[in-house]
């Protein structure tokens, strides 16, 4: 479950604030006059995440590729790479 805090207390307790976030690997979410404003994620999550996205974007490009017919055989990619 995320935990919510003001924007006061991330100005006064950061370190307090981002203790949780890496030993739950959940956001910690800010909030500035009683609404969600700004969203605190570990580092590694975030870099986690960035992978995420870049592999899937990389399997729609071959899905994609697949379904245009860009594809070759096994022969015609070793002839190709070798």
């Amino acid at each position: 479950m995320a935990i919510i805090g003001s924007s006061a207390d991330l100005r006064n307790k950061c370190k307090e604030i981002s203790d949780p976030c890496k030993a739950t690997q959940e956001p910690i979410y800010i909030t500035v006059n009683r609404k969600e404003d700004t969203a605190i994620i570990d580092s590694h999550v975030l870099d986690e995440l960035y992978q995420t996205i870049d592999l899937m974007q990389k399997i729609n490009e071959s899905i994609a590729d697949v379904n245009a017919g860009r594809t070759m055989s096994l022969e015609e990619a070793k002839k190709k790479l070798l």
